[in-house]
C-alpha cells in the first residue's frame, strides 16, 4: 500500500516539477549580472585631473570600473580604471576648458599633422560661448564663434553656432553660398573630444578630459556665470546630510602599496567651508597631511587637507572638529 502511495505522489508531482524547474532556471537565467566596479560618491569636490584642468563634482554617483578584465581600479594610476557616472552635476570653468583646448583637444601629436586651430582663446559670458583663433591653413585664417549651448539626443554637447566671423565680418552666408561647411574648414583628430557637425561643435566629455575617463550620458547643459554645467542621468544627487568627500564602497580598490577588497573607504575634507580641493596625481601627499580613523565596519575614515591650502603651505584645521566649528564661523 506504501509503495503505491508513493507511487501516486510521485505520478503527482513530477509533472509540477517538469512545469516549475524550467521556470526557475529561465528566472536565474534572465537576473541581469552584477555591476562591476565600486560604488563612488562624490560630493562638492573639485577634481584636479592635471595641473591645469579642474572638474568641478557638484555631486556624482556612479562606479570606478577597471578598464582590464580581471584588474583592479588603481588610485595611481588613473589609466587603470573609468568612472561611469549614473547620476550628478559637474562644471568646468573657462580657465580649465582653454587649458583643455590646448594640451588635450588641439595638443600637437608626434607623427601626426599639426592642429588645425592655433591661438585659440575661449569665454564663457554671457550665456554663451565665444571662441576666437586662428585656422591653420596655407593662409592663416582668423576666426570668431559665438554659440548655444545644449545637450544631444545620444548624451554629448552641441555648441550650436549662433555666428561665424573672420576678419570681422560674418562668413555664415557666404559659406552657405559657396557649399562649405565649418567641417570641411576645421579637421579635428580623432578621439579628442571633438567632432564638427556642419556649423556646431559636438563635445564627448567621455573622450575630451584626460585620463580618468568619464562614461555617462549628459541629460542637460547650460552655463552659470564662466562655466559650462553638465547634468548626468538623472540628474544631482540629493544632498541629504552629506558632506564633502569621496566615497568608495565594494569591490576591490589599490593605492599605494595597500589593496582594500570589500573596500569601505571614505577620504572627507578637513575644511568644510569650500570645496574639498583634490589632485587625482597629488592624493597620496594629501594623505600624508592628514589622518585616518578605522571604523568599527571595518573601514577606513581618511581626513585630508584641501590640495591647494597644502601646495600654499596654509594651515588646515587638525581635527574635523576644529573644521565643523571653522564652517559655523563661515556661515554666520
Amino acid at each position: 500500500m506504501r509503495v503505491a502511495r508513493v507511487g501516486l505522489v510521485a505520478a503527482v508531482l513530477l509533472p509540477v516539477i517538469s512545469i516549475v524547474a524550467p521556470r526557475a532556471h529561465a528566472r536565474q537565467r534572465s537576473r541581469p549580472p552584477a555591476p562591476r566596479g565600486i560604488q563612488v560618491d562624490m560630493r562638492n569636490v573639485d577634481l584636479h585631473m592635471t595641473s591645469d584642468v579642474t572638474l568641478r563634482v557638484r555631486s556624482l554617483r556612479g562606479r570606478f570600473v577597471p578598464t582590464r578584465t580581471g584588474g583592479v581600479a588603481n588610485l595611481d594610476d588613473s589609466a587603470s580604471y573609468t568612472v561611469a557616472v549614473e547620476a550628478g552635476e559637474t562644471a568646468i570653468d573657462e580657465a580649465s576648458l582653454n587649458a583643455l583646448m590646448t594640451e588635450h583637444v588641439f595638443a600637437r601629436t608626434p607623427g601626426h599633422d599639426k592642429p588645425p586651430v592655433k591661438d585659440l582663446v575661449v569665454r564663457v559670458e554671457d550665456g554663451v560661448v565665444k571662441q576666437k583663433g586662428t585656422l591653420d591653413k596655407k593662409i592663416d585664417l582668423p576666426f570668431s564663434v559665438k554659440g548655444a549651448v545644449e545637450a544631444t539626443p545620444d548624451g554629448k554637447i552641441r555648441v550650436h553656432a549662433k555666428s561665424i566671423k573672420s576678419l570681422g565680418l560674418p562668413v555664415k552666408g557666404l559659406m552657405k553660398i559657396l557649399g562649405i561647411e565649418m567641417d570641411d574648414m576645421l579637421k579635428v583628430e580623432s578621439g579628442h573630444g571633438l567632432t564638427v557637425d556642419d556649423n556646431d561643435f559636438i563635445i564627448d566629455p567621455q573622450t575630451m578630459l584626460p585620463p580618468p575617463h568619464l562614461q555617462g550620458r549628459v541629460t542637460a547643459v547650460r552655463i552659470e556665470g564662466d562655466q559650462i554645467v553638465q547634468v548626468f542621468g538623472d540628474g544631482p544627487v540629493p544632498k541629504g546630510g552629506g558632506r564633502n568627500h569621496i566615497y568608495w564602497r565594494g569591490g576591490s580598490l589599490r593605492f599605494g602599496k595597500l589593496t582594500m577588497r570589500d573596500t569601505d573607504l571614505e577620504l572627507i575634507d578637513q575644511d568644510q567651508s569650500d570645496p574639498f580641493d583634490f589632485s587625482v596625481d597629488g592624493y597620496n601627499e594629501m594623505l600624508v597631511a592628514g589622518y585616518s580613523k578605522n571604523t568599527p565596519q571595518l573601514g577606513l575614515k581618511t581626513y585630508m587637507p584641501d590640495y591647494d591650502d597644502l601646495k600654499a603651505g596654509r594651515r588646515v584645521n587638525a581635527t574635523p572638529g576644529a573644521a565643523r566649528r571653522a564652517a559655523r564661523r563661515v556661515s554666520r
